[in-house]
């Protein structure tokens, strides 16, 4: 092999997957066209805009910087690559739709998914659970009898403080480590501050969370995938090409 031949092979070798894996991607996540609705398979025509709440921008700008996404993915993957789709509230939730029917949720990630975050957290490796669908899962974490938490939030704080402080973690074999970082203890000064954080309060003495913690938070609390999708997107769902 000639010196020439080695260094286009090597440029192949190392450009086709930058290619296909960054630039690609990339590309289509850069300026995602507008999605419809549509009234022969949807049953209304009007554009899709994701459902989003919190501090998402500034909460996954923490996300990140904190490099959560090492631990944890948001990637619901297809039948023939994982066993996302069938694990219990990782793709979605079984809820009453308006008519109080049974309606399944679960679905594929599909790019809507990071909307108005600054960088999408597809994660680098799942030592911990898959955190698409989070905040649908730690309201039935609240239902666990002796869990110390009294609301999603709480929840989450004290999983961010110490995940041991709990009765129900995000999954057996896998606690977060301590982030202490995130709060600041401080004196109780009359009735207290209204944003310390239960459980952690001793006795003249109350814990609350930095801007960053409730900016983590607020973004965590967002991560619930139960809105309907078009059917062009929904990729988890048996197609059938119009009559």
């Amino acid at each position: 092999m000639t010196f020439k031949s080695f260094i286009v092979a090597l440029g192949l070798s190392f450009g086709i997957p930058w290619l296909l894996i960054i630039l690609v991607p990339f590309g289509k996540m850069r300026n995602l066209d507008p999605v419809y609705f549509e009234t022969e398979n949807d049953g209304k025509d009007e554009i899709y805009v994701p459902r989003r709440s919190g501090l998402i921008t500034t909460g996954s700008s923490v996300y990140g910087a904190n490099g959560c996404y090492i631990c944890h993915t948001q990637l619901i993957r297809a039948g023939y690559a994982g066993s996302e789709l069938g694990r219990a509230d990782w793709a979605g939730f079984q809820i009453k739709d308006e008519n109080g029917v049974s309606v399944n949720t679960a679905r594929e990630t599909t790019p809507f998914d990071y909307v108005d975050e600054p960088f999408a957290h597809i994660g680098l490796m799942r030592i911990g659970p898959d955190l698409t669908n989070v905040a649908g899962r730690i309201e039935k974490y609240l239902e666990e009898p002796l869990t110390k938490a009294k609301s999603p939030e709480s929840w989450l704080y004290l999983h961010l403080f110490n995940s041991s402080l709990k009765t129900k973690t995000l999954n057996n074999s896998f606690a977060c480590p301590p982030q202490p970082h995130f709060f600041k203890e401080q004196p109780v000064h009359g009735q207290g501050s209204p944003h310390a954080v239960p459980s952690l309060s001793k006795e003249g003495r109350e814990v609350l969370p930095t801007p960053k913690a409730k900016a983590l938070v607020s973004y965590l609390l967002s991560l619930r995938k139960d809105d309907a999708v078009p059917y062009s997107l929904n990729y988890s769902r048996d197609k059938k090409k119009a009559d």
